[in-house]
């Protein structure tokens, strides 16, 4: 088994300790059940198919040319030749499905691709300070309700790590802001998620699109991502084109 599975494997048990400790807390508080929050609850196993995207074209700044368009493919093709741990926005774009537990004070979102556990939470208000924060693949996520619709609100990311391209063109910088809206939708059989990236050395106008997720059977079991092994020979050659 690489370290990579064995990494994953770890943040899915800490994802799911983390989310059920919430869940614990939140059966054992002596005040009655929050209705309105049940019923806003996301958790469950989703897969995003085919049919699930629409992504317009980004407007790009002037300053992204094709030389820095280029350059950030290939730094995005070094992630993947050597197994690193992917980020946003991939964790959200994976094939396979994604888990998302709802806890009392944050939402776990884990995937089963090589990227660490999305935590969203619902008890600040504010993000932390760059000075106690060191940037990630995932940066900084904050959430609320505004009615039935769930607001993420995420900055901090790390520039030149994970993969860095985001769906209809551009790429995350340190300083770019996305905002995410969660709803369900068909009697909570799907899940929306409209994103909007923010970033003016990237993006001429704020960038938005939509995925949806459908839920999967509560039987549905996770995988572990599939082996990643920088070491392969005739991996890099595939990868390298030769």
């Amino acid at each position: 088994m690489t370290s990579g599975v064995v990494r994953r494997l770890v943040w899915l048990v800490l994802a799911a300790v983390m989310a059920g400790a919430g869940a614990r807390a939140e059966q054992g508080s002596a005040s009655p059940p929050d209705a309105a929050a049940g019923a806003r609850d996301i958790s469950g196993y989703w897969e995003r198919s085919a049919d699930g995207r629409r992504v317009p074209r980004a407007t790009l700044a002037p300053a992204v040319t094709s030389a820095v368009l280029d350059a950030q493919a290939r730094k995005d093709a070094y992630a993947i030749r050597w197994c690193n741990i992917l980020g946003l926005q991939a964790v959200m774009e994976s094939p396979r499905p994604i888990d998302i537990r709802h806890g009392r004070r944050m939402i776990v979102i884990a995937s089963e691709i090589n990227a660490a556990p999305r935590y969203l939470y619902l008890d600040r208000t504010t993000h932390v300070s760059r000075d106690d924060f060191d940037p990630t693949t995932n940066g900084h996520s904050i959430a609320r309700w505004e009615g039935d619709a769930l607001v993420v609100d995420t900055v901090g990311f790390h520039p030149d790590r994970g993969i860095t391209a985001i769906p209809g063109g551009g790429f995350r910088t340190a300083d770019s802001h996305l905002v995410e809206r969660y709803r369900l939708l068909n009697g909570g059989a799907v899940l929306s998620v409209t994103f909007t990236w923010e970033d003016p050395a990237v993006f001429r106008t704020p960038h938005s699109y939509e995925f949806r997720y459908y839920r999967l059977p509560r039987g549905y079991e996770p995988r572990p991502p599939l082996p990643c092994d920088p070491f392969d020979e005739a991996r890099a050659r595939f990868l390298g084109g030769s």
